[in-house]
């Protein structure tokens, strides 16, 4: 009986210990795969950096929760050095997928500490007899004390306590900084296309908060010592299902990625071509609202802003300041608002029309952003709307923005 405990106990611990560790190690084969066989991305390729260094941390957790001592110099030389690395990694990845490309080249100074933190703690226990590598695994790193250590082990138990600092350090920079970058990035594509579906990063956003919050539980369970959540499988439990969990679906959101501010900018290169004469930005944007309602481009699905560039042979530039600068709207805004004007017009004329039809022939590419805009610009749902047109009810003009709905 007491032997099928222990195995069973021994089984959870393994269970728990290497969960985390399994899911980073699934998305970096999935990564590599993705990345020999298919189009290779670079952004994946930096995510596919950040899974391999948390594979390579939650292995040094696994042999720690598991007591194999022999192998602790090498797997905690291994697990601080990631441990540095993973948060600089994040927002290097973050920046990879926002920053425009003469941006990207001075973040990887971020990764200084790293290397700094995990060469000295190499070096130290290359340094240490057998006796201080025992002592300072028994005493700092199971027991969470510094009393008794001398020499090497009291140096390295310091240089711990450091790295465990810069670790705290890191997370308010990152999450900021990081958090500016994915705002500037939907700020640019809204500019520079009409139908924003599955272009922003919204999701990270949310993601990038929780691995934030996560990594402040790391930081405070340092503090209390791993060798606290060793002593109680269920108490390990929660954290790794809670890390597993966060990194799986970072793992799925960036295999599933497939917009990035390197499409943004192959995009912006076709609308760059200088032009012998350049226009006045008042005069481009007369210019600008002609062609949008006498060849209703609007109504064109996936409208970007370079196809208007093209059409009006002028500047990418003096496109984004007569949209941006005289209308004082997004290029997405600006796009949605005459869809929603058309659409409006349609339930009024074509009853018999269904709200699917009609989102579609207004140029919107799913039902969800039609919905959406016109809530937006009406105050009111197509269908609330819809329903008054049929009772003849009096609808007023949506007074905050330029849209002039047909009056009933």
């Amino acid at each position: 009986m007491s032997q099928n405990l222990y195995t069973f106990a021994t089984m959870k611990a393994m269970i728990f210990t290497s969960m985390p560790m399994f899911v980073c190690l699934f998305w970096s084969i999935t990564l590599l795969l993705g990345l020999l066989l298919e189009r290779f991305d670079r952004s994946k390729a930096y995510l596919l950096v950040f899974m391999l260094a948390a594979t390579l941390l939650y292995w040094g957790h696994c042999v720690f929760f598991n007591h194999v001592t022999w192998l602790m110099p090498v797997a905690d030389t291994i697990y601080a050095t990631c441990n540095l690395a993973v948060f600089p990694l994040f927002y290097l990845y973050i920046c990879k997928l926002t920053l425009r490309t003469p941006h990207q080249r001075p973040q990887w100074l971020t990764l200084l500490p790293t290397m700094a933190g995990g060469l000295t703690i190499g070096c130290i226990y290359l340094l240490m007899n057998d006796s201080e590598q025992q002592q300072f695994i028994s005493i700092y790193l199971y027991g969470g004390s510094h009393n008794g250590l001398v020499g090497y082990a009291a140096k390295q138990a310091y240089v711990h306590d450091v790295c465990k600092a810069l670790f705290a350090l890191q997370i308010v920079p990152v999450f900021f900084l990081g958090r500016h970058h994915l705002q500037e990035f939907d700020t640019i594509v809204r500019n520079a296309y009409a139908d924003t579906e599955r272009k922003t990063l919204g999701p990270l956003h949310w993601l990038l908060m929780i691995f934030a919050v996560c990594s402040l539980f790391s930081f405070i369970a340092n503090l209390i010592g791993r060798q606290t959540f060793s002593d109680s499988y269920w108490l390990l439990a929660i954290p790794s299902l809670l890390f597993s969990s966060v990194l799986f679906v970072l793992g799925y959101l960036g295999y599933r990625l497939q917009f990035t501010i390197a499409d943004i900018e192959h995009d912006e290169q076709l609308a760059d071509i200088p032009q012998p004469k350049q226009e006045e930005v008042s005069e481009l944007r007369l210019r600008i609202e002609q062609i949008m309602q006498s060849e209703k481009l609007f109504l064109q699905p996936n409208l970007k802003i370079v196809d208007l560039v093209q059409r009006l042979g002028s500047n990418r530039n003096y496109v984004y300041q007569a949209i941006n600068r005289e209308m004082g709207l997004s290029f997405s805004e600006y796009v949605n608002k005459l869809r929603i004007k058309y659409a409006a017009e349609l339930l009024a004329q074509r009853p018999e029309l269904k709200l699917s039809e009609i989102a579609e022939q207004s140029g919107f590419t799913s039902s969800t952003s039609f919905y959406r805009n016109f809530k937006l610009f009406c105050g009111m749902g197509p269908k609330e709307y819809q329903n008054k047109l049929k009772g003849n009810a009096q609808i007023l003009p949506y007074q905050e923005n330029s849209v002039t709905l047909p009056l009933l």
